[in-house]
């Protein structure tokens, strides 16, 4: 099997060559196999087709994409069975966990990604075992979803390092059925994080995909994320009042970008949060921007987190 050593790469992507570092810092060797999922956010399909369907239209299902953040998973293949993990966004929580037999207690940003292995170990896949080594590129806080993508990611690599020894290829659509019915998560979001294709929104189902929609065939809209800051505590104010003062803002925020030109505004996840994810005419996004902050100042908030988000394509091996 031939390592990858994407630590010595100048031309690789910064953040991929941190990961191979430290991983061959963690175990003495550069991984075998270095892959990247996008995080996956959802779409309400009432913000891309505003207005009430056709009556003899199915029902709209809302739709997923892949954006152009990632999370990464750097594998070498073991032979004993057991999994040894760590992360960097997480130094001093590492584990030696065993992928069959009786399960071992996890760190918790581990918690998934060990409940994925060992499913595929069930299921005969991977069942040797792999030093492992993580990296999420966006804080959680910014609120897309991170399980989903990290799954996968953890997944397709290991699934691959084995591969390449001789072991039986696990196809993506394989991967999306034993994640299914193993581990309880989004399945429209692993969809787009195994699926998606580069400016097209999938159906959540999986039946469909379609361009991400620009009006009378002008340019393609941009999206933007906008998250949440909590104003430092003060005092001994209830935490509760912090939640209430967010979600006036949010609000507040979200009717000033409609009025600024924005299309739609909808929750990137499947439950309601500090983000919402803002549609918009490209020539908007200045003035949606504008609007969003001047609206937290008035609510006595920091200014929020605003970032971009393009629709891309679906994980990939770095090779």
């Amino acid at each position: 099997m031939r390592a990858v050593d994407l630590a010595r790469r100048a031309t690789a992507d910064p953040l991929l060559r941190l990961l191979a570092h430290g991983f061959a810092t963690t175990y003495g060797r550069p991984p075998g196999a270095v892959w990247r999922a996008p995080y996956a956010f959802r779409l309400a399909a009432s913000a891309v087709d505003p207005g009430p369907p056709p009556a003899a239209a199915a029902p709209r299902t809302d739709w997923v994409a892949a954006a152009n953040w990632y999370v990464a998973a750097a594998v070498s293949p073991r032979a004993d069975g057991l999994l040894r993990c760590g992360s960097l966004n997480h130094p001093a929580e590492s584990a030696e966990l065993p992928l069959t037999g009786p399960a071992a207690p996890a760190p918790g940003w581990a918690a998934r990604p060990y409940a994925v292995l060992r499913a595929l170990a069930a299921a005969g896949f991977c069942r040797g075992g792999a030093d492992l080594h993580v990296n999420a590129t966006l804080p959680d806080a910014v609120g897309l979803p991170v399980a989903e993508p990290l799954e996968c990611a953890v997944a397709l690599a290991l699934a691959d390092a084995h591969a390449a020894r001789g072991a039986r290829p696990l196809s993506r659509a394989e991967l999306a059925d034993l994640l299914g019915a193993a581990v309880p998560g989004d399945h429209g979001l692993r969809r787009a994080v195994l699926f998606g294709r580069a400016g097209r929104l999938l159906a959540a189902d999986g039946s469909t995909d379609r361009p991400l929609p620009a009006p009378d065939d002008g340019p393609a809209p941009s999206l933007l994320l906008l998250t949440a800051r909590t104003a430092p505590a003060a005092g001994s104010a209830p935490v509760d009042d912090g939640a209430a003062a967010v979600a006036t803002a949010l609000a507040t925020a979200v009717r000033e970008a409609l009025t600024a030109g924005a299309r739609s505004a909808s929750w990137p996840g499947t439950r309601p949060g500090r983000s919402v994810l803002l549609l918009m005419p490209p020539e908007r996004r200045t003035a949606v921007r504008t609007a969003v902050i001047d609206a937290f100042r008035r609510c006595d908030l920091p200014v929020p987190r605003l970032l971009r988000i393009r629709v891309t394509s679906a994980a990939r091996r770095e090779d």
